[in-house]
């Protein structure tokens, strides 16, 4: 893709699973005025993030830096990201829950995967 994808990425700037990939896709291509993301976009695109890595990786070293680092740098992270309307955020914050190396911080994330699957009915 060149940059004859910028209108069709722009017309998904909105949408709650593409838009952060293309604002990805575009800013990494020298697009000009590039939205932020909203809050709702930055958490379902973490979420999608760490569910691949999880996939493709396991528990792997670099996870679990991903994991603490994400809980670190975001106050209420867990408290948040549970209502992420992804089909793997249950999955992903009981990986989290497992990998994190603060017992604490690996409570709150076992509470939030169980949140999130109460939230889905499962």
């Amino acid at each position: 893709m060149g940059a004859s994808a910028e209108p069709a990425l722009r017309e998904v700037l909105d949408d709650a699973e593409l838009g952060g990939l293309a604002r990805v896709w575009l800013t990494e291509h020298g697009a000009a005025d590039v939205p932020p993301p909203s809050e709702a976009m930055v958490y379902w695109l973490t979420i999608d993030t760490v569910a691949a890595q999880l996939a493709a990786e396991g528990n792997s070293e670099e996870l679990r830096a991903l994991v603490q680092g994400l809980a670190q740098q975001h106050s209420g992270f867990f408290a948040a990201v549970w209502r992420v309307e992804h089909p793997a955020t249950a999955d992903v914050l009981e990986a989290m829950g497992r990998l994190h190396p603060d017992k604490k911080v690996a409570k709150e994330a076992r509470k939030a995967a169980f949140k999130a699957r109460s939230q889905q009915g499962g």
